[in-house]
């Protein structure tokens, strides 16, 4: 039996599966979708980017805090809670 490796980075904060969020999938996917989730949220394309929240602090994944982290509402309410 083949032995899978499990990316623990992409088992997010909320319990959701983040190979499934529609933020990391445009981000790793699809240029198209990430201009169009960018248009939605009044924001760059380049800003709808996510790597996993295991790899994100408040500042986002950037010294600049300019990808999606920083602004996901999911991510801000469990940093708020603790």
């Amino acid at each position: 039996m083949a032995m899978r490796l499990v990316n623990k980075n992409l088992v997010g904060r909320c319990g959701l599966y983040c190979g499934a969020c529609v933020i990391y999938r445009a981000h790793k996917d699809s240029k198209q979708l990430q201009r169009k989730i960018a248009e939605q949220e009044k924001c760059k394309p380049e800003q709808i980017r996510c790597e996993g929240c295991q790899t994100a602090s408040t500042n986002g994944w950037d010294e600049k805090g300019e990808e999606w982290g920083k602004n996901c509402k999911i991510f801000k309410c469990l940093e708020a809670k603790g």
